[in-house]
């Protein structure tokens, strides 16, 4: 088992990598100037675009084998889980309220945000994976062929939906509404249950792989169809959208069949500490860029150099310094503000 779970940090390692990359990837959505960044930027952000669902999908995965026999069973592992994540993202919701606050933004619209998971972009996630907390008994039943079917039906409904009213009807809706609900998701979390309570994907490693490559490909070329009909660059790119949906799930399929398909000592120590990069990466980024757009403005120029290059500083400098504020402070203290 101890090989498996240090499989999955090596997962963890390369979402979190993908995470900050599809975040860096916002400079390359609203600067399409260059045609060969414009390609560039489009196959790179489409490939990590499996970065949510494969976090959603260890979780499920893990909690497959909880079990609720009695009702303090629940309570108890509400207790011990939503804390986990909950707290460490009001301590760095908290900094961003006093850093925007120093900025002149204003206190009640500050306190809005942290209360309404808004702080920072990501921390949609926070509110998405507790629902998944406060769900689990009822998401337990889905783990099954039909289960599953439906839950995929839903997820892939759910971005029609929201296709509808981002482009159809010109609604341009929040983050933490579009991306913060367990509808829109709820397919890879389903499969992480599945897969943990069946262990069994019968699906050929052939056609995995080419449905990965047939998903990916029409990711890319629904992005190029959404961008030159609809101009927004920025959504077009999105991970939310029927065929990044199949793609990821294609690719997940694969990396759960095949336990153990790579070793990657560097992975496995960010998958470790991956929650603590998601919750600083963002202000993290936002100083680097700055100092970047400054000492190097020409690089900006060349914009998917640059988006690679931003990407592997954020990380190796959350990484860096959550290693050290580790080896300063107890384990507890690491614990609640999100570095354990």
């Amino acid at each position: 088992m101890s090989e498996r779970i240090g499989y999955f940090d090596v997962l963890r390692g390369l979402a979190i990598i993908g995470v900050v990359a599809i975040h860096v990837s916002g400079s390359g959505t609203q600067v399409m100037h260059a045609a060969s960044d414009v390609y560039l930027t489009i196959f790179w952000r489409n490939f990590w675009n499996f970065s949510v669902p494969l976090f959603l999908s260890i979780s499920g995965y893990f909690l497959a084998k909880k079990t609720f026999t009695k009702h303090g069973d629940y309570l108890n592992f509400l207790s011990k889980q939503v804390p986990k994540v909950y707290l460490p993202f009001l301590f760095w919701s908290f900094i961003c309220l006093l850093l925007a606050v120093a900025t002149k933004s204003a206190v009640s619209s500050e306190l809005f945000k942290l209360l309404t998971f808004q702080s920072s972009g990501p921390y949609y996630f926070i509110a998405l994976i507790i629902q998944y907390y406060l769900l689990l008994p009822i998401l337990k039943h889905l783990a099954n062929l039909k289960g599953l079917i439906a839950s995929v039906a839903v997820s892939l409904t759910a971005t029609y939906f929201i296709f509808h009213l981002r482009y159809i009807s010109g609604i341009d809706l929040p983050l933490i509404i579009y991306a913060g609900n367990f509808v829109t998701w709820l397919m890879f979390f389903v499969f992480g249950i599945y897969i943990g309570s069946t262990n069994r994907i019968t699906v050929s490693n052939t056609v995995l792989l080419s449905a990965i490559a047939g998903f990916y490909l029409l990711s890319c070329l629904e992005t190029f169809l959404l961008i030159e009909w609809f101009n927004q660059p920025q959504a077009a790119v999105t991970a939310i959208k029927p065929s990044s949906f199949l793609y990821s799930l294609a690719l997940i399929a694969y990396l759960f069949k095949n336990m153990n398909i790579f070793h990657s000592e560097l992975l496995k120590r960010l998958g470790g500490i991956s929650f603590g990069i998601y919750l600083i990466h963002m202000l993290v980024l936002n100083i680097e860029s700055r100092i970047l757009h400054k000492l190097l403005p020409a690089w900006v120029e060349g914009l998917f150099l640059y988006q690679v290059m931003l990407t592997s500083l954020v990380v190796l400098t959350c990484a860096f310094g959550i290693t050290l504020i580790n080896k300063l402070l107890s384990d507890r203290q690491s614990l609640l503000i999100g570095f354990k």
